[in-house]
């Protein structure tokens, strides 16, 4: 196995178990004694913001929004200064709203483990399924056209959906509809984040400024169920571990960026660090004896499957443009926390 590609690997499993391990935290929280939703929402929330606190602190010189010369090689050719040009607002706008998205996906996938804490697993799945719809918004506005194999793994996932939520899982001890529903807000969010970087990264925002926007941007609108949090009968567990899972965001985000940027294996890194439902449904199954129903586990499959080949059926990257790939792409999946 090529060096490259062992780093690859490794550095995309250590990704799968720290997402899969937030979003089993994540999913924790709600059995805690006292656990009040607010806080422990924006406890997350500011843990995040902290984290592009510090990276922003690194080098405030730059501020939060800015352009790497070495990400819009095209600008650098046609303006003789070494300095990049400035950015237009679009990118800016995105960022801040994908920031919030990603908010607004671990909030709903708090309220969908809530709903159905046997399912976690499936549920995980489906929040998973981001990637699919990313896939399609891209085939349609950026001319990123599925290969019939992709077409193959979409079908996969809708079929696995079906298969958890519809008529074949309703009556029958299938997945909560309520969980559900909740689980698919949460993918709805995240794939809007990691579109919005998709829409930044052509408007040449660096890759390092939009994760840095992105958690502030979640560490400011934390603030906001903080003064609405319940504080009464507070443990420090209760405290402890929605910061843990903000740490585990920004190290997830790391993890990816080592993974992406180890040469042009993007489509099997996305495949493994992608497949983090397989960690919760592990940690769930053992930790707390929580095994979901079989047509759960059928789904969550299919699912599962679909999400995996969308990325193993991509197209190769060029090998000489793969640089600027893995960082376009690196920023992106750290909505795969859940996102990260």
């Amino acid at each position: 196995m090529a060096p490259g590609l062992c780093k690859a690997v490794g550095w995309s499993v250590v990704a799968m178990w720290i997402f899969g391990l937030q979003n089993y935290i994540i999913g924790y929280t709600n059995s805690l004694p006292g656990d009040d939703f607010n806080r422990t929402v924006g406890l997350l929330w500011l843990a995040t913001g902290l984290c592009g606190a510090v990276f922003l602190c690194m080098n405030c010189s730059r501020g939060v929004f800015f352009a790497d010369s070495e990400e819009t090689p095209l600008s650098s050719a046609l303006l003789p200064s070494s300095e990049p040009p400035p950015l237009p607002l679009m990118p800016k706008v995105v960022t801040v709203a994908g920031g919030i998205a990603i908010g607004g996906a671990q909030l709903f996938m708090k309220l969908s483990f809530a709903a159905d804490p046997e399912a976690m697993g499936p549920l995980a799945s489906v929040v998973c399924a981001d990637v699919i719809l990313v896939s399609l918004l891209c085939h349609f506005f950026y001319n990123e056209r599925l290969t019939p194999g992709q077409w193959g793994s979409v079908a996969l996932v809708f079929a696995g959906l079906v298969t958890m939520a519809g008529p074949f899982g309703g009556g029958g001890g299938g997945v909560s509809l309520t969980g559900f529903g909740f689980a698919v807000c949460a993918m709805l969010c995240f794939g809007a984040s990691v579109f919005s970087v998709r829409v930044a990264a052509v408007g040449g925002l660096s890759a390092a400024s939009g994760f840095i926007a992105r958690t502030i941007c979640m560490g400011v609108v934390g603030v906001l169920p903080l003064l609405c949090a319940d504080w009464s009968g507070v443990t420090p567990l209760g405290v402890a571990l929605p910061m843990l899972c903000g740490l585990l965001q920004a190290s997830g985000v790391y993890a990816i960026n080592e993974a992406l940027g180890a040469g042009p294996y993007t489509s099997i890194a996305i495949a493994i660090f992608g497949s983090n439902s397989v960690v919760v449904l592990l940690l769930s199954a053992v930790l707390e004896a929580k095994v979901p129903p079989p047509s759960g586990l059928f789904g969550m499959g299919l699912t599962a499957a679909g999400c995996i080949t969308v990325s193993l059926f991509a197209k190769q990257p060029d090998p000489h443009k793969s640089s600027a790939r893995c960082t376009a792409v690196a920023s992106p999946m750290m909505s795969r926390g859940t996102a990260p």
